[in-house]
């Protein structure tokens, strides 16, 4: 079978000792996932509010960060034709939403897929499109690899060939890893299967005590009736009668409150518990911390609280460093194989995090611990400016120092009233490359000498008099 790669086979290939005893009962056949993703999406998404929210917060997070790209030198390329698919990769849909969409399948169903269209073999694809996971089946093929991809809706099939030994093809699988499932990932919607459950069910009862007026059931009690000396019961049509109308006049949310009115001998006797004791808040809290906690999204950030403005801002951070920037990375790592070498193999795909505002604690941080260590004379100025993203200043390059303040410095240095560290400080500033507290005190004396010099000529006219707007006015009494 020819391969789809544009570039060329490779010399060898190499394939798992193991793989054809994965295969070895299934080649050519369909496997199936395990569990009906069309019921986890509706419980999870659809249905849950804090699974919904997870899902849509670590999406939409992750499909906004900008793509970077690069050559082989690390120089940053920025106009291209794959970033070009990527951010517009279908006619009508952005990369945002298309990306979304592709990051949301791969936290409900544990697989994602993509479908580049070239417009010929060998040729940069023109499109991408997302594919249902619940409609795309692996046909696992004899080394331990798919050997196509099966997509079935409304009675068609389409089917997409996938060369077994090299993996290539138009078809990228992305998924999460399954400890027991050799073709398909593990939906992070199944760890959280109980606390969803919970959630929902909490959600539903609460609903249902307020459909029923906000408090527990209780008993409507006919007293016996004594006749002729012996006691009888209410008759059946008697007690069917009051029931129809107690629900009438007492049930749902509307009648909460509503006074009861009972005639002959009759008594209500109120059964269970108190409506606070029947509350599922606390329930509902726990079930949707264990949701957080499976799909790792900070539960403050899900759940209402009190919560600062700090904490706020240190979990969205921790949101991004241990689940945005890994599942994307896990994203760019699987694109920048299987797409990039398409358009030109000397490329390198990435994403810019510099774009993130949600990382800027992350680089302040940095920002902070490189100046320090520049201060402290633990790494010289292009290294700092290197590990801060500047390119580095020539050798030559010195900033203007103020005159005043150069002075005002050496004097106070000299008169033992500032320590050698400001010195150092400002010399840095400047520009000025000295190694010892000799030269640098030296330095910082000839250049204030040398300022003091300019500034004494500039007020000089070119006859060495004083300049015209320094001399006493004739006309002055």
């Amino acid at each position: 079978m020819a391969s789809w790669w544009p570039f060329g086979r490779r010399s060898q290939t190499k394939a798992s000792a193991a793989g054809s005893v994965i295969s070895a009962w299934n080649v050519g056949q369909p496997v199936w996932t395990d569990r009906r993703y069309d019921r986890i999406a509706d419980e999870a998404y659809v249905r849950n509010a804090v699974a919904h929210r997870c899902v849509k917060m670590i999406a939409s997070a992750a499909a906004t960060i900008p793509w970077l790209l690069a050559d082989t030198k690390g120089r940053e390329v920025e106009e291209s034709p794959l970033l070009d698919l990527l951010r517009r990769p279908a006619p009508g849909i952005g990369g945002h939403s298309l990306f979304e969409a592709f990051y949301a399948y791969l936290l409900l169903a544990g697989n994602t897929y993509l479908e580049a269209v070239a417009p010929a073999d060998g040729k940069p694809p023109r499109e991408l499109w997302t594919l249902r996971p619940d409609r795309t089946r692996v046909i696992p093929g004899a080394y331990g690899r798919p050997e196509a991809y099966e997509y079935e809706a409304n009675g068609q099939k389409m089917t997409w060939q996938v060369d077994p030994l090299t993996g290539e093809g138009p078809i990228l699988h992305l998924k999460e890893f399954h400890p027991i499932n050799d073709w398909y990932g593990l939906s992070r919607v199944d760890p959280a299967a109980y606390a969803v459950d919970r959630h929902n069910a909490a959600s539903a009862h609460n609903m249902a005590l307020l459909q029923n007026g906000a408090r527990p059931s209780g008993a409507l009690i006919f007293k016996p009736v004594v006749v002729n000396g012996s006691a009888q019961s209410a008759p059946k049509e008697a007690v069917e009668a009051a029931e129809a109308r107690l629900k009438e006049r007492h049930g749902g949310f509307e009648n909460a409150g509503r006074p009861m009115v009972l005639g002959g001998n009759v008594d209500w006797q109120e059964m269970g518990i108190t409506p606070k004791d029947m509350d599922f808040g606390a329930g509902k809290d726990d079930a949707a911390r264990d949701i957080c906690t499976a799909f790792g999204v900070p539960h403050i950030l899900i759940v209402p609280g009190a919560s600062t403005y700090n904490n706020v801002r240190e979990a969205t951070l921790g949101l991004y460093e241990d689940t945005v920037l890994p599942l994307v990375d896990k994203a760019v790592d699987a694109l920048d194989a299987w797409l990039t070498p398409r358009f030109d193999d000397r490329l390198r795909l990435g994403v810019d995090l510099d774009e993130v505002p949600a990382l800027e604690p992350r680089r302040e941080s940095k920002r902070k611990a490189t100046i320090e260590l520049f201060e402290k004379r633990l790494i010289t100025r292009d290294e700092a400016r290197d590990a801060l993203q500047y390119e580095p200043l020539p050798d030559a390059t010195q900033f203007d120092p103020d005159a005043q303040v150069l002075s005002a410095l050496v004097d106070a240095y000299t008169k033992d009233a500032l320590p050698i560290e400001m010195l150092w400080r400002y010399a840095r500033s400047i520009g000025l490359s000295v190694q010892t507290d000799e030269e640098l005190l030296a330095a910082l004396t000839a250049e204030r000498d040398l300022r003091a010099a300019e500034e004494a000529g500039a007020s000089l006219g070119d006859t060495g008099q004083p300049a015209a707007d320094t001399q006493a006015d004739p006309a002055a009494p």
